[in-house]
């Protein structure tokens, strides 16, 4: 018995022997110094470094698989570089996807190792084992997805508008690389806006090109002249592009109306919202006070939100109702009172109601809550009985109110609570670009909304896709 141990542990020893010479043992270590956290499904660029290069020649493979692979495969094998002599090296590799057996699907987490090896890929190198990851990478093969405001406008054209009002506008996009994605699915998130515009001027660089929200505001010159075109094009940071969008304008020569200035108040030159509250008083959808000035940072009333929503809406003094409609009937508003058709209106058409106690409080401040509030019940009015700037493709009655899917962009706001009648609304509104929050984690429902903040929305909200 003790013969027969001896003659097999030798057999034991000796197929060792054969597998280490086999294995094609060489000096040197190979590592990966950075790889991505996503790529495209056709590839991904890995740094690496080998040290300790012994004489001859070396090949530096590289190895992947697909999360959780059993093993490394010869299939996955790419050659890196082949190094001759003493040597240490490092470079970049771009390992190929579509030349492996890897069949990748978005979300896919890809495993890669680097070996040195006296073989290469065509011949017959060591497998790497299975507990030698180096670096990881998940696919993305989403694009951007999201919606685009031309300015507003009662253009009869849907999906692109020609011209503009007056010379300064903002011209805006809003991105998301994770929208229709289930839920735990990995994503790269967005990564650039490329804009391109042809024409006989160029427009300042776009504020948030690296955001999920592009706002691009520009002022055509007095010299403007000829053809002009505005489109862009946004990346995730795994370096998938959507396809260029419908063009803001294609081609379309300047006219005199677009190089004259805005209309103009005393008190709005440089501040955040001047080039909304200029627009739309020059589509007479707000105005300022008698003496020139707008007051972008003072507050809005009630009574005075149903005024400007409905100026939006297509109405004007003569076409409003000179009795309370059914339901509209408030004890503290009267016919004597300046607002009173407005508010009937507003309240007819849904957009705006009381406050309880058969009471509309037309004096008592608008908050930043109940604006956007206000909002969603235009989108959604039944039945859509729509006129002027909210009777067309814009951004408040063609995607919030026909039920675009939530949200775009998503924020973690600590002062909207569950169950308020304004967070669905808060969440919608942000969602679409149409309101910011006053801070990454506040909106402030409950702050007075200002009147430039008030253009902002009122902007966004009827911006034309």
């Amino acid at each position: 018995m003790k013969k027969l141990f001896t003659v097999l542990l030798l057999a034991v020893f000796m197929l060792a022997q054969f597998s280490m010479a086999s294995a094609a043992t060489v000096a040197g270590d190979a590592s990966i110094t950075a790889i991505p956290d996503f790529s495209r499904a056709v590839g991904v660029d890995v740094d690496w470094a080998a040290t300790g290069m012994a004489a001859g020649t070396k090949n530096i493979l590289i190895w992947s698989r697909e999360y959780p692979a059993a093993a490394y495969a010869m299939s996955e094998c790419q050659l890196v570089a082949t190094i001759n002599g003493t040597s240490d090296a490092s470079g970049t590799f771009t390992y190929d996807f579509t030349t492996t057996a890897l069949a990748l699907a978005n979300g896919d987490q890809i495993e890669f190792t680097i070996t040195v090896d006296t073989d290469d890929c065509a011949g017959a190198p060591t497998t790497p084992a299975t507990d030698s990851v180096m670096g990881t990478s998940y696919v993305d093969t989403g694009y951007v997805n999201g919606i685009k405001g031309n300015p507003p406008s009662t253009a009869a054209a849907a999906g692109a508008l020609d011209t503009v009002s007056c010379n300064t506008f903002e011209y805006w996009a809003l991105g998301a690389d994770d929208f229709g994605l289930p839920a735990g699915t990995p994503y790269s998130g967005v990564g650039q806006w490329f804009l391109s515009t042809t024409g006989t001027f160029a427009p300042p660089a776009p504020i948030g090109a690296t955001s999920d929200l592009l706002s691009w505001k520009f002022t055509f010159p007095p010299t403007a002249t000829g053809p002009w075109t505005v489109y862009f094009t946004v990346s995730d940071k795994a370096g998938n592009v959507t396809p260029p969008a419908v063009p803001f304008r294609n081609a379309v020569p300047v006219i005199p109306a677009e190089l004259a200035a805005c209309d103009d108040f005393t008190d709005t030159a440089g501040h955040e919202n001047e080039v909304y509250v200029r627009y739309l008083a020059d589509l007479g959808l707000i105005s300022g006070f008698a003496d020139g000035s707008f007051g972008p940072d003072n507050t809005l009333t009630r009574a005075e939100a149903a005024t400007l929503f409905e100026i939006s809406n297509g109405y004007d003094e003569t076409l409003l109702p000179t009795s309370a409609p059914a339901g509209c009937d408030f004890t503290d508003v009267s016919a004597s009172d300046w607002f009173a058709g407005w508010v009937w209106q507003a309240c007819d058409d849904g957009f705006m109601n009381g406050v309880g106690g058969g009471l509309f409080d037309p004096n008592n401040l608008l908050t930043r809550g109940q604006i956007v509030t206000i909002m969603g019940n235009v989108a959604n009015a039944s039945p859509l009985l729509y006129g002027g700037f909210i009777n067309t493709v814009n951004i408040m009655t063609a995607y919030w109110g026909l039920g675009f899917p939530f949200p775009i962009r998503e924020a973690a706001w600590t002062d909207v609570p569950v169950g308020a009648y304004y967070a669905t609304p808060v969440i919608e509104a942000y969602g679409l670009g149409i309101a910011d929050g006053t801070s990454d984690t506040t909106f402030s429902p409950d702050q007075p909304v200002t009147r430039g903040e008030f253009a902002k929305m009122l902007y966004r909200a009827l911006s034309r896709q």
